[in-house]
Formats: C-alpha cells, structure tokens, sequence
C-alpha cells in the first residue's frame, strides 16, 4: 500500500516537472526580437509557446486571442502568429491585425528604419505607419475584450484611412 502511494506521488511530481519545462521562456522571446533590432513590445505577454528556426521563421502561440488599444487605434492578436525575423524587420507575419474604421487590416510586416532607427513602420500590404520605437519599450498586455486600453502604437493607418474616405465623400459631393 505504501508503495502504491510513493508511486502515486511520484508520477504526480514527474507530471508537475513536465508542465513547468513545458512553459517557455519569454525572456528567450524578448532575447530574439532585441537581437534583430526590434523592441519587445511588439508581442503580447501570454505567450504559452514559440518556435525560432535558425532561418529566422517563427511562430508563437498565445493563452487566447487577445486584444490590445493603443491610444485609439485597437489592434487584434490571434491565437497563433507567424512570420520571420529578419535584421531590424518582422516579414510575412500573420495573426495580426489592426482596426480602421470598420474593417480590420492584416499586419504584413514591421521594419524599423535604418535610417532613422527611432522609427518602426507597420505594414498593412503597401500601405505603411511610421511610429517611435519608444512606444514598444515595455511588454504588450493585451485582453480579451475590446474595451480595455494598453499603451503602444497610436493610429495605425487611421490617417490613411480618413484621408481616403474625405476624398471618397468630397467625389460623391461633386457628382451629386
């Protein structure tokens, strides 16, 4: 009897150690991105797991979906991202996505600006933000609802967005 109950604690610790190893290390995540040239605000704190191939492929698997609102624009993370780090720019990146208006944009792309490397820009196919790295310093919190607010990105693409509706109404104005 007694060994039954030594076994049984035993196969418990065994599968306790295989769910705390099971966890990643974020700081490995944070690691990754500076060694790009990227900040590490750029990715929600709930990642659950990662993969980082030695061709800069990565995907990262988060808690849930998650929002996060940077000033006013919203922005949506979906369970699973995907893309490849590059020196200084994030390509072919899927599972986000940022709101304009009514619709939701696919993030495509990141790149910081050699340049000027206090800039990222975000890209939504060929239209592109220029924002201050500063506003990714610290790590992403992100919700599941839409209504909580973080700090980050302001307006991805809002001024894009109104620029092309103002002229879309002041067409429509003219042909009435």
């Amino acid at each position: 009897m007694a060994t039954a109950v030594y076994a049984l604690v035993l196969a418990l610790l065994l599968l306790l150690g295989a769910a705390s190893a099971a966890v990643p290390d974020i700081n490995a995540i944070y690691d990754a991105l500076r060694k790009h040239g990227l900040p590490i605000g750029l990715v929600p704190q709930s990642i659950v797991d990662y993969h980082l191939s030695e061709n800069g492929k990565f995907t990262l698997e988060l808690v849930d979906p998650c929002y996060a609102k940077f000033q006013e624009q919203q922005v949506y993370y979906e369970k699973s991202i995907a893309g490849e780090l590059a020196s200084g720019a994030v390509k072919s990146l899927t599972g986000i996505q940022a709101k304009q208006w009514i619709f939701w944009v696919s993030i495509t792309g990141m790149h910081v600006d050699p340049e000027s490397p206090a800039y990222i820009y975000f890209e939504a196919g060929q239209v592109s933000k220029k924002l201050s790295v500063a506003l990714f310093d610290a790590p992403l919190t992100c919700h599941k609802s839409t209504t909580r607010e973080s700090t980050g990105i302001t307006a991805f693409l809002d001024s894009t967005v109104k620029a092309l509706l103002g002229e879309t109404n002041h067409l429509r104005k003219a042909l009435q």
